[in-house]
């Protein structure tokens, strides 16, 4: 990827982070998370999310990956964004209000 592209992309991704900043409800950002992304593309985001709150809850990578019948590589990398304190997902599942 060149650079051109490389500031395009960023530059559409504020650009989708602000639109989603900007709606009003969850139901909004639902409507538009299935319109923007095909059924496949919002299933690994949503089986990442499951992964992350497993992890929050101190689940073993291995019984993740076993339960969700995911790679132990999707859960390292789950893991290892928890690790970092300045992770904003962290933060977020750390919140009592998402730990469901």
């Amino acid at each position: 990827m060149n650079r051109n592209t490389e500031g395009m992309n960023n530059q559409n991704l504020l650009e989708i982070c602000e639109i989603i900043s900007k709606l009003n409800s969850a139901e909004d950002v639902k409507i538009l998370l299935n319109e923007l992304l095909t059924e496949s593309e919002l299933s690994d985001v949503i089986q990442r999310w499951n992964i992350l709150k497993m992890l929050i809850k101190k689940e073993s990578q291995r019984n993740i990956s076993k339960v969700l019948t995911v790679s132990l590589c999707k859960v390292t990398r789950g893991s290892k964004i928890l690790k970092n304190d300045k992770s904003m997902i962290k933060k977020i599942l750390i919140d009592e209000r998402w730990r469901k």
